[in-house]
């Protein structure tokens, strides 16, 4: 082991030099990387000298009091940021940038797992709907899947994204685009945070824009609800799980925003 663990600690070294804040996910993630990278012989003798879960009792040590080695990387502190634990430096200074950046590797790392059970919630209601679907080719920024949904003259175009904190992104490239009726599907964060945050930084373009539809499917409930915007077909809104109290929220979110903004300028 005494060649074993450093030669896996220089490369989680050289990545946390890169990426200053990580989320237990995206470091579980790297440390099996490195881990699938030894040979059945190495993966052998560092099992049996840790006599443990191998990945855990790493990221334990990078990321507690105890180190496993000298040569282990020091991410011990936590700081939350929209929701979320990332793990950083004892001498790095709160980053919005760095923290920003580590949320988006973590969405991007998360979706993969739970992208198809959103599609099909998203899908059962469009059906139940009376549309007919197909996959749309291109790709915009931001969205991992387009869907377009056809009933009779009514044209629906719907864009899958992995966090509400890409919409912005998305929301720039639909104003190149030809005015279709669209919605924006996004999954559930771990707290209302990044829902909250993306109505504070986007509070003009949100006013701009009414008739901008942005729903949230939750691919464990199987449930669909708007966070703003009603669709023009009626059939959708009488298929969503709980259209009414899930706009009351954002209209609370929006009011509180407001709120906050005024005594922003007040000082």
């Amino acid at each position: 082991m005494d060649n074993i663990l450093p030669k896996v600690y220089k490369n989680l070294s050289s990545y946390l030099m890169t990426n200053r804040a990580v989320s237990k996910e995206e470091l579980m993630w790297r440390i099996g990387e490195e881990l699938a990278s030894l040979t059945e012989d190495e993966k052998k003798e560092l099992h049996e000298s840790l006599e443990g879960d191998v990945q855990e009792m790493i990221f334990d040590g990078i990321t507690g009091s105890v180190r496993l080695s000298v040569f282990s990387p020091d991410m011990h502190v936590q700081l939350n940021y929209l929701g979320e634990v990332f793990y950083t430096p004892p001498t790095h200074k709160y980053i919005p940038e760095e923290m920003e950046k580590a949320f988006r590797r973590l969405v991007h790392l998360r979706f993969p797992s739970i992208s198809t059970l959103v599609e099909y919630a998203l899908r059962d209601i469009i059906k139940r709907a009376g549309y007919e679907m197909s996959d749309v080719e291109g790709q915009i920024k931001g969205v991992q899947k387009g869907i377009k949904a056809v009933k009779e003259d009514r044209e629906l175009q719907l864009l899958m994204s992995p966090s509400i904190i890409l919409v912005p992104e998305i929301m720039k490239e639909l104003k190149k685009m030809p005015t279709v009726e669209h919605a924006i599907v996004v999954p559930p964060e771990k707290s209302p945070a990044p829902f909250v945050n993306f109505i504070r930084e986007n509070m003009d373009e949100v006013r701009k824009n009414a008739g901008m539809m942005i729903w949230v499917v939750d691919p464990n409930q199987k449930t669909v609800n708007p966070f703003m915007g009603t669709p023009k077909d009626k059939e959708i809104w009488k298929n969503f799980t709980d259209p009414d109290k899930s706009l009351q929220a954002t209209t609370n979110w929006i009011k509180g925003a407001m709120r906050s903004r005024v005594l922003d300028e007040d000082f």
